[in-house]
């Protein structure tokens, strides 16, 4: 028994490879004893002979202007067959892969039948046309759609089918043909349904796909493709196909499966048209070849355009390797692929469309629910207004700061270097959210809470952060210009607008200023770095030499992290609590409309956020951003319980790091993190000085400062109860306690420098001169 089904296995692989019916012509005497060993042999399981059905039918279209009356078939039909055997007329078409044997007419009879209700959408002059086109179709899901509808029109002389792959159960939702086929090739599968539907028409398979060893006899051998259908997953042979079709002038359809969308590239009469409408200069097919699916999608944007992609098909991007494993396609959109790609072939291939494109059918818009709520974007209002200069006015006009003889008055062209030198530090989404006023010898630090206000500005603490690096940057320059600043937190008790009252002293030198003087040569090179460079290692004693700079801050604490489970680790928890901040409407809201800047234009107007350029991405991942930006999108992959892609970028980003790092300050006030912030860019300007990369990761800080500080304010209980857990985790890498002010997490690494930096605000726009400065 078991010999027995394991011959049957075989058989069954071996008919897998079938797709050419056998034909039998039995008024030749050969084919007639063929048949018979056939019908002997046991094989043919099943004849269907309904050719009278199919002579009454050819009787009928002869003569279509006369009603015939079912008793008049038969003398028509025996006068047409003129004493020959019904039996023996027409052909005997055998399917081997279901061992069925058909009576059908010859070829010509059966042409004239089957395309009789073409006429006159197709006229029989078009007819004969089309029948002497070769198409090629590449990959076989749409594919398939399309070389069927095309068989049923008669569309074609030849078709040339490639697709590797054989059909497995997932694809039943969108490809015609049932359970017996699993396993089967696809190219065999899509042939042998058009040879039941037509088994006069040519069909060649190529059952290992389109390769670059094989792609000259596809498009060449014996005769050239007239055109050419590209539904393929393969990025790589997606493009090398173009340019052979270039090379050859052959015309490209492409149907996407989504929102209707069919891309039409007329290389027949524009031989010099960029490929897939430009979208993909300078995209090297080597380098996209073995990409995986999830790395494929942004590149298939990029291609497609992201302003063309369904609401439904974005989000599903984000979501493929993370909760589904590929795109998804509808047998509806197939079908419907299959329907607009025949229709416009035939044009094409008859001369009667000539343009290049890209056009839609897109029936949510077409058969749109009118009465579908309207979406309502959020928005969130920014309750502050700019500071302005009465209100800072008004703010220092009661203060009474106790006077020395050895503070000195800066002029107004140190005040300027030194207020530039300020304006140059780190921000939280470059928000620079300071202002300055000097009045009688004292330089006042102001909050503009109006630049500041966001979702990861948790109780002002990234504010002051940002403030303790710029006054820290002031300090600096300030030792270069030989005086020595010094600062009085909250001047004014009654607000926390007015941060700082900075005075100035000849400077001393002693020993911190030794320590310090090299970093002044840094304050205007120090950026933000995300190059993805290959990981390199850095050696202790550079990781302890940034230590002893940021712990030169009184309180502050450097650690570092370079083992892989440690890296991992925090990547995994950095990587979700960016999902969560993207998946948060305040959140979502800030890094789309406050934070990033999304053109050159809109940077350089600006002065402030971060300019999408800089991050550093290729076209491709630019275009996965787009997807990001998108507030229905992220409400979608919400809708759906997705969003682990949000998180791959920080996955992605700690994979080159050569160490992580973190800085905290005992107890939890402004004052800890202004100091903080002075500790953070003193480790970072050592960093530039030492020629390392730093890239922020602070997304966890200011998530993790709401549930230990804020009893979750801003987060929705899921949210709250997934970073319990993160801290957690975090505290067992980090060794931290919930009672320090946790400044910053970054990551270090070697990198080239990038080509673009954050812009500043420009200087008359942050700083107030209002007395005579020597006074």
């Amino acid at each position: 028994m078991k010999a027995r089904f394991r011959i049957l296995i075989e058989t069954s692989k071996q008919l897998h490879q079938t797709y050419h019916p056998v034909f039998f012509r039995t008024n030749d005497s050969s084919d007639m004893s063929s048949l018979e060993v056939l019908l002997e042999s046991g094989e043919v399981i099943f004849v269907h002979d309904e050719l009278f059905g199919q002579l009454r039918e050819l009787m009928k279209m002869k003569s279509p202007s006369f009603k015939i009356k079912d008793e008049e078939y038969d003398d028509l039909i025996s006068n047409h067959l003129a004493g020959k055997d019904i039996d023996t007329y027409g052909v005997w078409v055998y399917y081997p892969w279901s061992r069925r044997l058909v009576h059908m007419l010859d070829e010509e009879e059966f042409i004239q039948v089957r395309t009789n209700r073409n006429q006159y959408k197709i006229t029989r002059e078009e007819q004969d046309i089309l029948s002497t086109k070769t198409i090629g179709i590449i990959g076989l899901s749409v594919g398939q759609s399309i070389a069927l509808t095309l068989a049923m029109e008669r569309g074609f002389g030849e078709l040339r089918l490639t697709d590797f792959d054989t059909l497995e159960l997932s694809n039943l939702n969108r490809i015609r043909a049932g359970v017996h086929n699993l396993g089967a090739p696809k190219v065999v599968i899509t042939a042998r349904e058009i040879a039941e539907i037509d088994p006069f028409l040519k069909v060649t398979c190529f059952l290992e796909g389109l390769t670059e060893e094989n792609m000259e006899l596809f498009f060449s051998e014996n005769g050239k493709l007239d055109l050419l259908v590209d539904e393929c997953d393969g990025l790589d042979i997606k493009i090398l196909s173009r340019y052979k079709a270039r090379e050859l002038r052959i015309p490209v359809l492409m149907d996407t499966s989504d929102r209707g969308m069919l891309d039409v590239e007329r290389f027949d009469l524009e031989p010099e048209r960029a490929l897939l409408h430009g979208t993909i200069d300078k995209l090297d097919p080597k380098t996209i070849k073995d990409l995986s699916t999830e790395d494929k999608i942004p590149v298939m944007l990029q291609m497609l355009g992201i302003e063309n992609v369904s609401l439904r098909a974005k989000a599903s991007m984000l979501e493929v390797e993370q909760t589904i494993n590929t795109w998804p396609q509808l047998a509806s959109s197939v079908t419907l692929g299959g329907a607009v790609g025949t229709d416009v072939c035939r044009r094409i291939l008859l001369d009667q469309f000539h343009d290049s494109g890209r056009y839609y059918i897109d029936l949510d818009e077409l058969i749109a629910n009118k009465k579908l709520p309207k979406d309502e974007a959020y928005v969130r209002q920014n309750p502050f207004v700019p500071i302005s200069e009465d209100v800072m006015l008004s703010l220092v006009s009661d203060l009474q700061l106790e006077d020395n003889p050895d503070y000195v008055h800066p002029d107004k062209e140190i005040i300027n270097k030194l207020v530039m030198a300020a304006s140059a530090a780190p921000s939280t989404g470059n928000d620079q959210p300071w202002k300055w006023l000097f009045m009688k010898g004292v330089l006042y630090l102001f909050h503009d809470e109006f630049r500041s206000f966001s979702f990861g500005d948790f109780q002002k603490t990234a504010s002051f952060i940002s403030l303790g690096a710029a006054y820290e940057n002031l300090y600096i320059q300030a030792l270069s210009l030989g005086i020595e600043a010094s600062y009085s937190l909250f001047p004014n008790k009654s607000t926390e607008k007015l941060v700082a009252a900075i005075r100035f002293k000849k400077h001393v030198r002693n020993t911190e200023f030794e320590a310090l003087k090299t970093l002044d040569n840094a304050i205007f090179k120090r950026h933000t770095n995300r190059i993805l460079a290959p990981k390199k290692a850095i050696t202790d004693d550079i990781l302890s030499r940034l230590k002893i700079f940021s712990e030169s801050i009184p309180g502050a604490n450097f650690k570092y992290f370079t083992t892989d489970n440690d890296l991992r680790g925090l990547a995994r928890i950095i990587g979700a609590c960016d999902k969560i901040r993207l998946l948060n409407p305040e959140g979502h809201y800030d890094f789309v409309h406050r934070e990033m800047r999304w053109t050159n234009e809109e940077a350089e107007r600006t002065r402030d956020g971060i300019d999408i350029h800089t991050l550093g991405l290729g076209h491709s991942l630019m275009a996965a951003m787009s997807v990001i930006r998108s507030e229905k999108v992220i409400n979608a992959v919400k809708g759906f319980g997705g969003g682990n892609a949000l998180g791959m970028l920080a996955m992605r980003t700690v994979s080159t790091a050569s160490a992580l790092c973190m800085i905290s300050l005992p107890g939890y006030s402004l004052n800890s993190f202004f100091e903080g912030g002075r500790s953070m860019e003193r480790f970072w300007l050592e960093a530039t000085n030492l020629n390392l990369a730093i890239h922020p990761l602070i997304s966890p800080l200011y998530l993790f400062s709401r549930i230990l500080h804020g009893n979750g304010e801003g987060l929705e209980g899921k949210n709250i109860a997934e970073l319990q857990f993160l801290r957690e985790q975090f505290n067992k890498i980090t060794q931290s306690t919930s009672d320090n002010s946790e400044i910053f997490l970054a990551k270090i690494a070697i990198a080239s420098e990038p080509s673009l930096k954050a812009h500043r605000l420009p200087l008359e726009d942050i700083l107030v001169i209002k007395s005579a400065i020597s006074d």
